[in-house]
């Protein structure tokens, strides 16, 4: 047996075949016993179709060898233009780029300059334009903090001669000689209700009757019993929280 170097790469060796092999040239079987070529990862070769395609240099130069080369030269010779491509359009690409980007303006006018206080946001005008104000209101909060206990105007017997806030929804309104009585219940009598005096509706520059009817409403004031239900006397229009609206009012 000996071992011939095929261009510096795994040894070609011949040997006497232990188990029989199918010849990498010509296709047909070598039975075991039999001396051929032998190289790790590629397989044997009948002796005469060795020796048929040896150079005369001893290194191997089959088609198998050749036909693998050519992809690889094929490859190469393709990145050497892309990067041949590219390298000359630089020069347009330098001349042609998009200006970088501006940052998005913070207002649709010119007039305008944005400048944040606490909980006020102002669009200051620059000239001769009216300011636009926004300022936090009670639109998404239903009620404001209240200071006092507040409680549900089913439970307002239950609280006589206590400072409170009664929670409820006003369903029936009714102006009586100048005096107003908002009840929370049909009829009311045995029920909580508020009532709002003659003498104090100087305070209210709005109908009362018509503007708390089907509000859903907190009053505070002093429970007091009167004809066996509980009442509280309005006597300012900043007693009665509205919903959504806090002291809002028309």
């Amino acid at each position: 047996m000996y071992v011939l170097v095929l261009n510096g790469e795994v040894p070609l060796r011949k040997i006497s075949l232990i188990y029989p092999g199918k010849c990498v040239t010509c296709g047909r079987w070598i039975p075991e016993g039999e001396t051929a070529y032998w190289e790790k990862g590629r397989g044997v070769w009948h002796v005469d179709c060795y020796e048929a395609r040896r150079e005369t240099t001893h290194s191997w130069s089959g088609p198998a060898r050749s036909q693998r080369a050519k992809p690889v030269v094929i490859a190469i010779l393709v990145v050497v233009v892309v990067l041949a491509a590219g390298v000359a359009a630089l020069p347009y690409f330098a001349t042609n780029a998009a200006p970088p980007a501006q940052p998005a303006q913070t207002a649709t006018s010119s007039f305008f300059q944005a400048s944040v206080v606490p909980s006020t946001t102002e669009l200051i005008p620059t000239t001769s334009q009216a300011a636009i104000v926004t300022t936090p209101t009670t639109q998404n909060v239903k009620w404001l903090p209240s200071t006092t206990k507040v409680i549900m105007w089913t439970d307002a017997s239950k609280y006589v001669g206590q400072y409170v806030t009664v929670e409820g929804t006003i369903v029936f309104t009714k102006n009586s000689a100048g005096t107003i009585f908002l009840d929370f219940r049909m009829p009311y009598q045995g029920y909580f209700y508020a009532v709002i005096f003659s003498s104090a509706s100087s305070s209210f520059h709005f109908s009362a009757v018509g503007f708390y009817l089907n509000k859903e409403v907190r009053i505070t004031g002093n429970i007091q019993l009167y004809n066996g239900s509980p009442e509280i006397i309005v006597n300012s229009p900043s007693q009665i929280e509205v919903a959504y609206m806090g002291f809002n009012y028309p």
